[in-house]
């Protein structure tokens, strides 16, 4: 018998023995939290009640479909679903990971998901997470066709999942209000699919790589209601072929950025880290491509700092409030002997007078007022590469700054060794 705890924060959790899961959940109350033990489990999972469901953890923790079905089967709200990989659904239209049916406010976080058709699918569902899950695809031969499905569900969000798949990494379909960020896609035919009706979804901050199509905005059979969707801060990167696209009704850009787009090589003349020309395919246009990678790094409570750049950015760190901003940076090819970085701040984080350092020196070109919105302040620097340390420093007076460079010279130390960012290369 396997032992399988339960129990609410309110009052102690209970244990007890059984030998499924699913005996567990018809055994727990409304509200239980379920913890699975470390195991494989063969069967074929409902839950029909408010509980969460957590594993032992992804690496330990595996429930097995034996190709022959929906492993979880979710049908009540505020359900979560956590620390699983999940296996062998089998093919077919039926055959998913974890299905959410006409349930609102789940949660499926930190999963892995191998060799199942359907990995994760939403239906008829609001305000319900997808959070960084691992949906792998197997050898050749393997069922893996569709990674996240969002179909007629409402104020969904889809971030920080790792997709690769063998058709569509991301699927939207009768989908509004929808938030699809931070996520990898790649090694997939689709990255980035949206079928009509689709409205006022966002999708934002993800990289999009490998594919052999950027994705795909298609109609469904009698529905052409496709407005509002914003796709911007995106990084679509060695993708063989652009979006296949037959609707209009997409905002490419969010009126002064757009996305990075490997296969538009064009000249940034005025150096804003914007291209010169748009970028356009087919019926759409992104009317400011941006001229490098777009990453957005953690500031100082809970605020956040953008760099578009077309280096590698080694590392990063922000300093406290009104301290300092650290990055390293380097070649993103072996021929490149120069770079550049265009960098939002937010005034709540830094708001004096600041100054850029490139290796405690003054860079060849810095623009201090590219672009102001009253929140945050647009700044752009140029250097020559290889590789170098760029700060940003508020205006002390001459007798602090050695005291100021000693503390960030520490704070970097201790930041460099627990949070450090690398960016996908092209």
């Amino acid at each position: 018998m396997l032992l399988f705890a339960f129990g609410q924060s309110s009052r102690v959790a209970q244990s007890g023995d059984f030998s499924t899961i699913q005996d567990a959940i018809n055994e727990a109350n409304q509200g239980d939290t379920v913890r699975v033990p470390a195991g494989i489990y063969f069967e074929h999972v409902l839950v029909n009640k408010t509980i969460t469901l957590v594993g032992a953890g992804a690496n330990v923790t595996f429930v097995d479909g034996g190709n022959n079905g929906t492993i979880i089967t979710v049908v009540a709200s505020n359900v979560t679903i956590n620390g699983f990989t999940l296996r062998n659904s089998g093919y077919g239209w039926t055959m998913q990971g974890v299905y959410v049916y006409n349930a609102d406010n789940c949660s499926i976080t930190d999963n892995s998901f191998y060799n199942v058709c359907h990995n994760i699918r939403l239906n008829y569902s609001r305000n319900s997470l997808v959070l960084e899950n691992i949906i792998e695809s197997p050898p050749e031969g393997g069922v893996t066709m569709y990674g996240i499905r969002v179909e007629n569900s409402l104020n969904c969000t889809v971030s920080g999942n790792n997709v690769s798949v063998r058709v569509g990494a991301i699927h939207l379909e009768n989908a509004t209000g929808c938030i699809v960020a931070k996520n990898r896609l790649f090694n997939s035919d689709q990255g980035i699919r949206l079928y009509s009706p689709c409205m006022q979804n966002m999708i934002v901050e993800n990289i999009i790589f490998d594919n052999r199509y950027d994705g795909m905005i298609a109609a469904m059979p009698g529905s052409t209601e496709f407005t509002g969707n914003c796709i911007f801060h995106n990084n679509f990167i060695n993708n063989t072929n652009t979006f296949i696209v037959q609707l209009t009704g997409t905002l490419w850009d969010n009126g002064f950025e757009g996305n990075y787009w490997s296969r538009h090589q064009n000249l940034d003349l005025n150096n804003d880290g914007i291209a010169d020309s748009t970028y356009t395919f087919g019926t759409e246009r992104d009317n400011y491509p941006l001229m490098g990678q777009f990453s957005s790094f953690a500031g100082y409570v809970n605020q956040s700092i953008d760099v578009v750049s077309d280096s590698v950015i080694e590392d990063f760190a922000c300093l406290g409030s009104n301290v300092t901003i650290l990055m390293h940076v380097s070649n993103a090819t072996a021929t490149q002997t120069a770079g550049f970085c265009r960098i939002r701040i937010p005034h709540s984080l830094m708001n004096e007078t600041y100054y850029v350092t490139v290796d405690d020196e003054t860079p060849p070109y810095v623009n201090y007022t590219l672009r102001d919105d009253g929140n945050s302040r647009w700044i752009y620097v140029r250097y020559m590469l290889t590789r170098h340390e760029v700060m940003i420093i508020p205006e002390y007076s001459s007798a602090l700054l050695p005291i100021a460079f000693l503390t960030v010279m520490v704070l970097c130390t201790v930041v460099a060794a627990s949070g450090m960012r690398k960016r996908l290369q092209a």
